[in-house]
């Protein structure tokens, strides 16, 4: 028994379908990933300046542009003015009640690619 090709185009043509919607799903919850990472951030900045005293806060990396997101993204923030030895207690502070993993980064202390990223953040 062979299948007709109108059989075969149909079968093409349910994948694609099937393919596009499940794109679509993706792409809504990467955008609802990228908005409430957002939000963290924010949240995370305005901790990191009222209990740590820190200047200034940039959001990097792939959380800034929903192309480059996915489900694992973590939330890269470099901070200015971070008192000495107080980057883990920082990060244990930001990271409470919430599942993103958050990279917090002195920016004074950054390699060279990583300020070149930093450059193209978004300050909070």
């Amino acid at each position: 028994m062979t299948i007709s090709n109108e059989q075969k185009r149909s079968d093409i043509i349910q994948k694609i379908q099937l393919a596009q919607s499940k794109l679509r799903e993706l792409l809504a919850n990467m955008k609802q990933r990228q908005q409430k990472g957002w939000e963290i951030a924010k949240n995370s900045a305005e901790i990191l300046k009222q209990q740590f005293g820190v200047k200034r806060v940039v959001l990097f990396g792939s959380m800034l542009n929903l192309e480059d997101l996915s489900p694992y993204s973590d939330i890269d923030l470099a901070v200015w003015g971070l008192p000495p030895n107080a980057i883990f207690k920082a990060g244990a502070a930001i990271e409470k009640g919430h599942e993103f993993k958050i990279d917090l980064v002195e920016a004074e202390k950054a390699k060279p690619y990583i300020r070149q990223a930093i450059v193209m953040g978004v300050e909070l």
